[in-house]
């Protein structure tokens, strides 16, 4: 299934992606911002993702609360997301409110400092620690991925802390520091919007150019380049009494960053082991052996360097050690190359049948077109990233797990309840 679409530039740098689809009288607005936690500093994490809430609470034009509720009233729905290299909003809409969507969203990129107060900084600020408290602090396991992230990566590294911040960083955050934060990435030539459905080409491209070309460029963006270089530096061991129930093995290894070919394969890797019940893990750990709750393999898809993790939590009497044995004879068996065709087939089966699902949704292609121009320049892998997947032989999956799934390459973390 091939997705057309149109991309150009208005004057003052916004990206703008198009694409018609007129199956069905909707219409997906997605904005992506070039801006996630990697872009905050030591000490003033969580800023990111603290706009994030701040973006929806109003602008010069636009009341507090009233973005959700014209959205909403409209029968559409919307929401935003953080990451640690990018920050996005999205609308989904019925198509003849587009025009209201795209004046939402350039209000609060063009006019949201004017609206921006103490009250409403310190209200959010509330709000993010709140979440913190009941994502994080306060739940079973909630640390494990903070821990990982400070094991795995340098503390002068910006993958080194959480998307959503620390609590003291947000305590000491001062409104002049977020004004000075939103004036450097969210401007439209550090953006890039998508408007994907049931839309006129040349209709829509006139909208856009009412609404979003009056806005000025940013100013004072600091251009960072990043290195990691602690691949193959030993492993990394670190033990953690919690207040749970059963113990836990959360294992990661650095591979390279997102888009890579070492990364495509070891994502395959990550769906032998656990894309299903028929799928390694499971199979072995929890339905035969039955030393296992529950064993899942990912990767953690970052731009700069990205994680390959394992998280397998153990059952009741059964030691951490044992569970660990296995994990790693499973391990061994792919550094060995003992990978059968069918399996590998399953799994590009299974992510080619997902990349089809996306396409069928007008939100995830517009998310999608976002993705692959944001991070890659290339709106266009919508169409051809499959074939990354496709060409991968047992060879190379071998290659990959033998380069990068090593002892020396990894982290383990151990949650343990806090009476053993």
């Amino acid at each position: 299934m091939h997705i057309d679409f149109e991309q150009y530039y208005l004057n003052n740098g916004l990206r703008v992606i198009l694409h018609e689809d007129r199956k069905a009288p909707v219409v997906a607005i997605n904005i992506w911002y070039n801006v996630g936690s990697k872009h905050e500093e030591i000490g003033r994490t969580g800023f990111a993702h603290l706009f994030e809430h701040m973006m929806f609470q109003g602008s010069q034009h636009v009341p507090p609360d009233m973005h959700f509720q014209m959205i909403q009233s409209a029968g559409g729905t919307l929401n935003g997301s953080t990451f640690f290299d990018r920050t996005n909003f999205f609308e989904m809409l019925p198509s003849h409110f587009l025009e209201m969507g795209l004046w939402l969203e350039a209000d609060r990129m063009g006019f949201f400092l004017p609206a921006l107060n103490q009250d409403k900084f310190d209200r959010q600020r509330e709000v993010v620690k709140n979440e913190r408290r009941q994502r994080v602090d306060n739940v079973p396991y909630g640390t494990w991925f903070e821990k990982m992230l400070e094991r795995a990566y340098p503390a002068d590294f910006p993958y080194h802390w959480p998307v959503i911040g620390y609590m003291e960083d947000l305590d000491k955050a001062i409104l002049e520091d977020v004004k000075q934060f939103f004036k450097m990435y969210y401007a439209p030539d550090n953006a890039s919007l998508v408007v994907a459905g049931d839309i006129t080409i040349e209709k829509t491209k006139k909208m856009i150019e009412r609404y979003f070309a009056s806005i000025p460029k940013g100013h004072n963006r600091p251009q960072k380049t990043f290195r990691f270089d602690g691949f193959n530096l030993g492993e990394k061991t670190t033990k953690v009494k919690d207040n749970v129930q059963l113990p836990r093995l959360y294992i990661g290894y650095h591979i390279p960053g997102f888009g890579r070919q070492q990364t495509y394969r070891a994502d395959l890797l990550s769906d032998i082991l656990s894309n299903g019940h028929s799928a390694r893990l499971y199979r072995s750990l929890v339905y035969q052996k039955q030393l296992a709750q529950d064993a899942q393999a990912f990767i953690l898809p970052l731009k700069e360097t990205s994680l390959f993790l394992l998280v397998v939590t153990a059952k009741p009497d059964i030691s951490l050690d044992v569970l660990h044995e296995e994990v790693q004879r499973e391990i061994d068996q792919l550094r060995q190359g003992n990978i059968n065709d069918h399996e590998i087939q399953r799994a590009k089966n299974q992510i080619e049948a997902q990349k089809l699902r996306e396409k069928q949704s007008v939100t995830s292609k517009a998310d999608n077109l976002n993705l692959y121009a944001v991070y890659f320049d290339n709106p266009a892998l919508i169409n051809s990233e499959f074939k990354f997947y496709e060409s991968i032989t047992k060879k190379e999956l071998q290659k990959t797990a033998e380069d990068f799934l090593s002892i020396d390459n990894r982290i383990v973390l151990t949650f343990i309840p806090q009476n053993h």
